[in-house]
């Protein structure tokens, strides 16, 4: 039954999304005002972000600092084709009693989302390594028993490293390496702030709770060989299934390729997510991006021993 809400619940989140803009305004038209004209006018002269509340497609509510994540603020869910499909995957993937692990959290969307599909007697473990960040994170996170939420990066060693926070327009792309951004048009005027933030090794950590995470979710902006080197012990022992935002070759994607070249000589092979949620093995990521267009998507990795389930 929750299943089958939550998949009815998602393509009113779809169907809003895909809506002109006169559309998605009538279906609420105070809030979208609201937060086009604070995106467009008030953050834009003042650089302050605005703290809202809001509820999600999975009913739950969820603390946001206004005008990142204006989609979910008005949709009720991450609206972008690639995250609807996310979503649906870990609908159909994530059971009671599961473990999900996500980093690169930011605000959380999907670990309440997993929280909600793995019930109390599962586990979300949700990293994120902006402190600005992690403070929403934190406050999304607290009242929920299966959720623990770490102020940290996630790497292949443990130490101290520089990261970098973008203004809140921008803090999706927060980033260990500043480098691959400073060719963009907002770069110039959305400036980053330097701080030093701790990181842990995912092997290390699977092994001090003593948990087998189901899946693993990476987004962090061209740190994914860094992340994946920290759990291989993990990958050759369980057969998690390993979840990356990966980019095209022209936004520039080498350590996503690296990633994946890793991935493979560990047994695992690459899948995109479908509209309804479902995988599909691809033989080149690079060729499939380019035949349908794409800047950027969730590919899956499975283990080929695994199978897959499907709902």
């Amino acid at each position: 039954m929750l299943r089958k809400q939550l998949i009815s619940n998602i393509e009113k989140v779809e169907k809003i999304a895909s809506a002109s803009k006169f559309k998605r305004m009538l279906v609420h038209p105070f809030k979208y005002i609201d937060a086009i004209f604070f995106r467009e006018v008030i953050y834009r002269n003042s650089k302050k972000e605005k703290e809202v509340i809001s509820n999600t497609f999975f009913q739950t509510k969820m603390h946001l600092f206004l005008p990142s994540s204006t989609d979910i603020y008005l949709t009720g869910g991450k609206s972008h084709d690639s995250e609807i499909r996310l979503a649906r995957f870990l609908i159909n993937q994530l059971d009671i009693g599961d473990t999900f692990i996500d980093v690169g959290a930011h605000y959380g969307y999907f670990s309440l989302l997993g929280s909600k599909l793995v019930g109390d007697s599962g586990k979300i473990f949700s990293f994120e390594a902006s402190p600005v960040t992690y403070a929403i994170l934190q406050k999304n996170c607290n009242n929920i028993n299966n959720i623990t939420g770490y102020n940290l990066a996630v790497s292949d060693s443990k130490e101290h490293l520089k990261f970098y926070e973008f203004p809140n327009l921008y803090s999706e792309y927060n980033s260990l390496d500043v480098e691959q951004f400073k060719d963009e048009k907002w770069f110039s005027e959305y400036k980053p702030k330097e701080v030093e933030v701790e990181s842990i090794m995912l092997d290390d950590f699977f092994i001090d709770k003593k948990i087998n995470p189901k899946v693993i979710k990476i987004d962090v902006e061209g740190a994914e060989l860094k992340v994946i080197k920290g759990f291989k012990k993990n990958l050759l022992e369980n057969t998690p299934l390993v979840v990356i935002e990966y980019l095209s070759d022209e936004r520039g994607n080498i350590a996503h390729v690296e990633a994946e070249k890793l991935l493979e000589s560990l047994g695992f092979q690459s899948h995109i997510i479908d509209d309804i949620g479902n995988l599909q093995q691809v033989k080149s990521i690079s060729s499939f991006f380019k035949e349908k267009g794409l800047d950027s998507d969730n590919v899956v990795f499975v283990n080929k021993n695994r199978g897959i389930g499907k709902f």
